[in-house]
């Protein structure tokens, strides 16, 4: 360049150097340099320095250039898109068969992208997001970048929204696990929890008393993050981990009686299921469930509900509940993983956190009277294997070979039975579009009954407290089911005889027994929390019903015993834990009732209880179904339980259903 021909430098006086008030932004050979510019009007320093001309860009930004391409491409990619979609669906109507493409193993550690004919799943450092929608599924990494041409990002996690104020702007935070904004409430005492002390104290709980009962937690590998824990309490655990230890420790405060968490944590009960459940809200809104990709944060979600029902409101359990199948859904658990080339331990795992999804369902459904948010035919996901957790290991590549006794799944396995071959198939229609008949119903409870006795209920040692409890629930399960099919008939038949009548009250009286056996024991007390969450108040309502309308006779008497007993317990806990069930107000008018009929009774006559003064009626289960007939051993109460609770005359649980 000819030195010549550069413009002499320009000079300014002390006062002309003086910043403009109004100018904000550098100016154009500042910013196109890439340097600092003083902003000096109306020449910046550099300028002045340089020699060059300084002039500055007006007040207002100006548009930013979008590097997007024209409408008329997007419409042509579109187009071609379309042709592609035509031309699948014809080559799938031709070719009943598909054929799959071979990912090296190098691809499959970075991501596991695997398409069926029901869905598309995608894996990802233990994340997973499924799409089930066509054409997702076949344009696959096409939709995509549409996508991200639309959307201008495609990490819906990391989006931070953000509202202008007049004092500048804030972020909106992520919601809770119902749609509330629990990150707005956390203070100090979030980074309490967990501390490293309380979870090893609660997590040695939790194995005793949650462990045996749901079991889709994986053991071995939560032991050792509580290790690690233990080692370095300042151990940063990513979101979904933290979620997961705090709802590990309130199912443990849940499950512990008051005495028992005023000797581990040194507090009040309810206090501590408070702060504990406050805890597991705000992980789970920290950790954004809504939008996350993780299983673990879904697993704390399930246990969170599913341990929340014992004291919390059912009502808002019902409706949080809906939303945990939904992201269940987002992320494919609903669909089985041994289709979608997952892991044998995955597999099973997303197998048992499904099923209990399901059972959440229905508990959530059965306490508010309405359908289940599931249904048979929108999932794929198999029955989990009767195989313990602790035989499960990551890096297996085979399943260990199925138990024939008694695992930690085998409760969850007898409830998955049972929702699937009875609630499912009595609430929904069967295959040929029409309500199943009422014997139809009943061969199906007969044949699962005989199913379940075979493979399961015939090979539990009795003698061992939660072997037991899994038999007594299956029982009064397919017994209730029984109950109700029996009692449906009763009132289709006109004619029905009194002894058929009677049969069927003093199956339900039978019920009622064993339920209060269930929930007030010693030996089993470490379950009692569970097990109280399974009250069969539509049971109790009919006996109440039938004393109501039964004569004054010991055996109403006795009825009224059992079934006062259980009511006033159910309300007594009803009104302390504020559940709000749908027969809560109803059964506590029922009650008022069977009681005023009752007194009314008494007052006509005094006689009738003591017309056979010799009779003897145990408040205990003492018979069991009708025209039953016994095919095992004694039934033995497990523990030091007195000789009478022995029913040494009962087969109810070794024996036939019916």
């Amino acid at each position: 360049m000819d030195i010549s021909k550069r413009k002499p430098p320009l000079t300014r006086s002390r006062n002309e150097a003086e910043s403009n008030p109004n100018n904000r932004r550098s100016c154009k050979q500042c910013n196109q340099r890439k340097v600092g510019c003083d902003k000096i009007y109306p020449c910046c320093s550099r300028c002045l320095k340089a020699g060059v001309e300084c002039t500055y860009p007006g007040q207002k930004r100006a548009p930013r250039k979008l590097k997007r391409p024209p409408i008329s491409e997007i419409l042509a990619r579109l187009k071609e898109l379309e042709e592609e979609v035509e031309w699948l669906r014809s080559r799938s109507e031709t070719s009943p068969k598909g054929h799959e493409e071979a990912v090296s193993p190098a691809q499959a550690e970075v991501v596991n992208e695997v398409e069926t004919s029901r869905g598309r799943l995608v894996v990802r450092d233990g994340r997973s997001r499924y799409v089930g929608d066509e054409a997702s599924v076949v344009l696959g990494e096409k939709i995509s970048e549409l996508r991200e041409i639309c959307d201008g990002s495609s990490d819906e996690e990391s989006i931070a929204y953000s509202i202008k104020t007049n004092n500048g702007t804030f972020s909106v935070p992520s919601i809770g696990i119902f749609g509330f904004d629990h990150s707005t409430s956390i203070d100090a005492s979030y980074n309490e929890y967990p501390q490293p002390l309380r979870v090893q104290a609660l997590w040695d709980v939790y194995q005793v008393n949650v462990a045996p009962m749901i079991a889709f937690i994986h053991k071995p590998s939560i032991d050792t993050l509580v290790r690690e824990l233990n080692a370095n309490p300042k151990l940063q655990l990513d979101p979904a981990q933290d979620a997961l230890i705090r709802a590990i420790c309130f199912a443990a405060v849940v499950s512990m009686t008051p005495q028992k968490c005023l000797s581990v944590l040194g507090e009040g009960h309810d206090a501590c299921i408070n702060e504990y459940s406050i805890a597991v809200r705000q992980a789970l809104g920290k950790a954004n469930l809504i939008q996350t990709k993780d299983v673990q944060l879904l697993q704390a979600s399930v246990l969170f509900l599913l341990c929340l029902r014992r004291y919390g409101d059912s009502r808002l359990v019902w409706a949080e509940a809906a939303v945990v199948v939904r992201v269940a859904q987002r992320l494919g658990v609903h669909r089985d993983g041994e289709h979608l080339g997952l892991s044998s331990f995955e597999v099973e795992l997303r197998r048992r956190l499904w099923w209990h999804i399901c059972i959440l369902d229905m508990l959530c459904s059965e306490d508010q009277g309405t359908d289940p948010q599931i249904w048979p035919d929108m999932f794929d996901t198999k029955i989990p294997s009767n195989i313990d957790g602790n035989d499960l290991t990551p890096h297996m590549t085979v399943l260990p070979a199925v138990h024939q006794g008694h695992t930690d799944i085998t409760l969850c396995i007898i409830n998955c039975e049972i929702i699937s071959n009875l609630y499912w198939s009595v609430k929904f229609l069967n295959k040929n579009s029409r309500q199943l008949s009422t014997p139809e119903r009943g061969s199906i409870i007969s044949n699962l009954a005989d199913r379940l006795e075979t493979q399961y209920l015939r090979k539990l040692n009795l003698d061992i407290p939660i072997q037991w409890i899994t038999a007594v629930i299956a029982r009064l399960m397919l017994s209730t089911a029984w109950l109700v099919n029996r009692l449906d008939a009763a009132r289709a038949d006109q004619a029905s005889n009194s002894t058929t009548n009677d049969e069927i009250f003093d199956m339900a009286l039978e019920i009622l027994k064993f339920a209060t056996l269930l929930q007030n024991n010693a030996t089993t007390a470490p379950w009692d929390w569970l097990c109280k969450t399974y009250k069969h108040r539509n049971v109790a309502a009919f006996v109440l019903s039938e004393i109501c309308v039964r004569p004054l006779t010991p055996e109403t008497e006795h009825a009224w015993e059992v079934v006062s007993q259980l009511c006033n317990q159910w309300l007594s806990e009803d009104s302390q834990t504020q559940t709000h069930t749908m027969l809560q107000k109803p059964l506590a008018r029922l009650m008022e009732r069977a009681f005023l009929a009752r007194r009314k009774k008494l007052g006509e006559d005094q006689t009738a209880v003591s017309a056979e003064p010799n009779m003897k009626i145990s408040p205990k289960p003492t018979t069991g179904p009708p025209n039953e007939v016994p095919l095992g051993d004694d039934l033995l109460i497990p523990g030091d339980i007195e000789p009478e609770f022995s029913f040494s005359n009962l087969d109810w649980l070794t024996g036939p259903l019916l």
